[in-house]
Parts: C-alpha cells; structure tokens; sequence
C-alpha cells in the first residue's frame, strides 16, 4: 500500500485596494465617510481607517478623490491591471524577398 501523504491548504492572502502613506495621513476619516460600500472601519484617534472587507472594494476610486492630502493610492489586482503596448510593435512588417 502507498503511503498517504499529508496536505496543507494553501491560503491566498488577501486583497490589498487601498494603501495609506503613513507621513500624508491626517486621520480625517473623509474616505471612510464617502466609501459606497463601507469597505473601511475607523481606526484610531488621528491614524487611518482600517480596511476591514478588503475582497468587497470596488475600485471606484472615490476615497482617493477625496482624500485630501492625497495619502490614499488604489492597487488592483494583477489580472485588472492594464498593459499598453504600441500598436506598431503588434503588427508584424512583411519582409520583401
């Protein structure tokens, strides 16, 4: 009989849409107040709110319209993320023989 190996379920962390610049924060809670969804808790006197539903954000981008110091930048996942190419480099030149 084969030995029955053990396995371990990998975990995929969580998605991280919002990030805070630390020194830019002023803790006004502006975009948790605008947020549609309520993606953010209120964190302590004078810091950042908390990103307490991560998976839920739609990306809309109204927190970091309203922010006004400018200390909060959106991160979509990788498969949203747009690549440009030019389009001279997709079309392929016919080589004269």
């Amino acid at each position: 009989m084969s030995e029955i190996k053990e396995f371990a379920f990998r975990q995929t962390p969580p998605a991280v849409p919002i990030r805070f610049d630390e020194t830019k924060c002023i803790g006004c809670n502006r975009c948790m107040e605008i947020c549609m969804i309520d993606v953010m808790t209120p964190g302590e006197t004078g810091q950042h709110p908390v990103v307490s539903f991560p998976d839920e954000c739609w990306y809309c981008g109204c927190c970091v319209m309203e922010c006004p110091t400018g200390a909060i930048s959106l991160h979509h996942p990788l498969m949203n993320q747009t690549r440009w190419v030019p389009k001279a480099s997709l079309l392929k030149k016919k080589e004269v023989e």
